[in-house]
C-alpha cells in the first residue's frame, strides 16, 4: 500500500528513445481515458489496451495507475515551470504590476484550456491523497512566482506569504472554474478578473 504522505513514483526513468515512446503512449493512453471515463475507467490494463503495449511492459515504469496520475502531476508541474522560466525574461519589459499579471494569468489560465477535462477528472475524482503530491514542484512555482512579482509590490509586509496565498488561491479558483465553469477559461473575463484581485492584493495603500 502507498504511503498516503508520499507520491508514488515510476520505476524507472526511460533513458532510449524506444523506451521514451513507451513512456508517452502510456501518458496519452491515461489522459484520454480520464476525459472519457473518469476514475472509474482509469486501471492499468485499460491504459496498456489503449497505448498498445503490453501491461508487463507498463509496469516496467509505473507499479500502479497511482504513479502514473503523479507522472501526469509532475509533466503539468515541469510544462508549467517552463512557461514561467520563460515569462521571467519579459517581465522586467514590463511597466506595472497589471502588466506582469496579466502575463502571468494569462500563461496559468491557457495551459488549463488544454484538456480541461483532464484537470476536472484529476481534481472531482482521483483520490485526495494524489492531488497535489508535486510538493517540491510547487515550492518551485512559488519562488518563480516571486522572483516574477516582488519587485512590483507595494506594501506588502510579507511577499513569501502573499506569494503562497496567491499560488494556493490561484490553485482553488482555476479549479473550480475548470470543473464548475470550463466555458470561462475562452474567455478574456477571467483573466481581468483574476489581475483585478491580485492586483489590489500586492499594490497596497501605505498603513
Amino acid at each position: 500500500m502507498n504511503n498516503p504522505r508520499t507520491a508514488p513514483k515510476s520505476r524507472k526513468m526511460p533513458s532510449q528513445e524506444r523506451s521514451r515512446l513507451t513512456v508517452d503512449a502510456i501518458i496519452q493512453a491515461s489522459t484520454y481515458i480520464l476525459m472519457e471515463t473518469g476514475w472509474k475507467g482509469f486501471t492499468t490494463n485499460a491504459i496498456a489496451e489503449r497505448a498498445g503495449v503490453n501491461i508487463s511492459s507498463l509496469y516496467q515504469f509505473f507499479p500502479n495507475k497511482e504513479a502514473i496520475v503523479a507522472e501526469l502531476q509532475n509533466r503539468h508541474a515541469a510544462d508549467m515551470q517552463e512557461e514561467l522560466h520563460k515569462l521571467l525574461g519579459l517581465v522586467s519589459e514590463q511597466k506595472s504590476l497589471r502588466e506582469v499579471l496579466t502575463l502571468l494569468v494569462d500563461m496559468i489560465v491557457s495551459k488549463h484550456k488544454v484538456a480541461p477535462a483532464v484537470h476536472k477528472a484529476v481534481f472531482e475524482e482521483v483520490p485526495q491523497t494524489l492531488r497535489n503530491s508535486c510538493s517540491d514542484a510547487d515550492s518551485e512555482l512559488r519562488m518563480l512566482f516571486l522572483e516574477a512579482l516582488k519587485p512590483f509590490m507595494h506594501n506588502v509586509p510579507n511577499p513569501e506569504l502573499a506569494i503562497h496565498i496567491i499560488v494556493v488561491t490561484a490553485q482553488a479558483l482555476i479549479n473550480n472554474i475548470t470543473v464548475e465553469r470550463p466555458q470561462l477559461l475562452e474567455s478574456a473575463e477571467i483573466v481581468t478578473e483574476l489581475v483585478a484581485l491580485y492586483e489590489n492584493y500586492l499594490e497596497r495603500p501605505p498603513t
